[in-house]
């Protein structure tokens, strides 16, 4: 606190030996002097309006004890009153002693604190106990009141109540100003906390969304899968109940015609040889009726294994021994790589049988982390340079229907096609599946044409 204020005697530098001839001078200077200190006490309330609530209701309460030499003051907010803000209780005792609780206060002061909460007044006043009751008013209502205990003794003026109303309702502002700051932090804080759910509902949607999205897609799949199958079966159907048919009809005359013409040496193999051309193309017209029947089409498979097992027996040729091996753990793989791989294998071995002049041949399949490998190899007379050389002059040309079927294939499912030269001495066709990272078996996109002869 700062220093006591100085009197009129000596702002003025007035002096008399004879204070009883100046009654009305010393009344007057008294009440200059009590109004000096009420400036003074006002002035350092004012001074701690910036350290916030608590600093300014401790000062009221500091200011109004020494103003009317209390021993006990109170500011005290009801219990309805502003709910945010804070203190709700400031208090002290004699020789300045903090109050914590309105327990720690004596019976006649709690009764006075308790009387001026539950009976609200505009004005201040004294109770029946002595009490100066100033309250706080907000709004034209009381929200609290700051009680002095000063006995029933000395006499407060009306200067004196003017001078409380004034720090009284400078607390109350401070209260309700600190009341308001914490609306507003709560407010932010739950309008932050609404942004923050609306963004988690706003990604919740745009997850809900992709999924939507997908499914659609994947019952767009669906149909499309539906209306291909539909198709696939209807030309099954009239493969088996016309082209093969027709091919077995043919093959029969080639049966019948053959004894009557075993005279003729030439003819009779050339029938032989149409016999057995029949033959292949009624098992190559199966086992494209097989593929067209089968369902899933799309999806990936484990059969690779078991259908390239099945062509040794559909290319058998005499003095031709055709080994299938598997090596690796056998993955699932789609099933248009699979159709592709099996077409590309029976290609290969009908040119080993037709045109190689070869004793053995080898289809491995192989399994591995980057993907799937196929490769035949013989040990005829093929020369794989001539074989690049032929892919390039038919994919110009036309020609060669064999190799660019084969590197077709291989492209529409992203593999790559390559012809070198096997160890046992003939042509080792290759082809690589890689992996996709979505899943094992799955092919990339189709290579660039470059990479597909090796």
């Amino acid at each position: 606190m700062s220093a006591v204020a100085p009197g009129l005697d000596e702002l003025t530098g007035l002096r008399s030996s004879k204070p009883t001839w100046y009654a009305e001078y010393r009344h007057s200077a008294d009440s200059l002097t009590r109004a000096l200190g009420s400036l003074d006490h006002i002035a350092q309330v004012l001074s701690a309006t910036g350290r916030g609530a608590g600093a300014l209701c401790q000062a009221v309460v500091d200011a109004t004890a020494e103003h009317l030499a209390a021993a006990w003051v109170v500011l005290v907010l009801a219990e309805d009153a502003l709910p945010l803000a804070s203190p709700r209780l400031v208090a002290r005792g004699p020789a300045g002693a903090p109050v914590r609780t309105l327990d720690d206060l004596p019976g006649g002061v709690r009764r006075s604190v308790a009387a001026a909460l539950a009976h609200p007044r505009v004005e201040p006043g004294r109770d029946d106990d002595g009490a100066v009751v100033v309250p706080l008013v907000i709004d034209g209502e009381q929200a609290g009141a700051l009680v002095a205990w000063v006995g029933p003794s000395p006499a407060v003026t009306a200067g004196d109540l003017s001078i409380l109303r004034i720090v009284a309702n400078q607390s109350a502002v401070a209260l309700l100003s600190d009341s308001l700051l914490a609306g507003s932090e709560a407010l932010r804080q739950h309008t932050e906390e609404l942004y923050a759910e609306a963004e988690q509902r706003a990604r919740d949607l745009a997850d809900r969304h992709r999924e939507l999205a997908a499914a659609e897609r994947r019952l767009d799949d669906a149909a499309r899968r539906e209306a291909v199958d539909l198709e696939r079966h209807r030309i099954a159907r009239e493969l088996h109940d016309s082209v093969a048919q027709h091919v077995l009809s043919a093959g029969m005359a080639i049966e019948w015609c053959r004894p009557e013409v075993e005279h003729h040496g030439e003819v009779h193999q050339r029938l032989g040889h149409a016999k057995a051309l029949t033959r292949e193309a009624v098992e190559r017209l199966r086992a494209a009726i097989h593929t067209l029947s089968s369902d899933h089409l799309d999806e990936a498979s484990s059969r690779l294994p078991e259908l390239l097992g099945r062509l040794p027996e559909q290319h058998r040729v005499p003095g031709l021994t055709v080994a299938v091996r598997v090596e690796g753990r056998p993955a699932p793989v789609p099933a248009q790589a699979e159709e592709a791989l099996v077409k590309i294998a029976a290609e290969c071995l009908f040119n080993v049988t037709r045109h190689a002049g070869a004793s053995r041949c080898t289809v491995r399949l192989a399994y591995r982390v980057d993907g799937v490998r196929l490769s035949v190899s013989d040990d005829g007379t093929g020369d794989p340079e001539l074989l690049r050389r032929s892919l390039r002059a038919g994919a110009r040309e036309g020609a060669h229907r064999g190799l660019g079927n084969m590197a077709s294939r291989a492209q529409e499912v992203g593999a790559v096609l390559r012809f070198t030269r096997a160890r046992m001495g003939g042509v080792r066709v290759e082809v690589r599946l890689p992996a996709d990272p979505a899943g094992p078996g799955i092919p990339r996109r189709a290579a660039p044409p470059g990479q597909q002869d090796g």
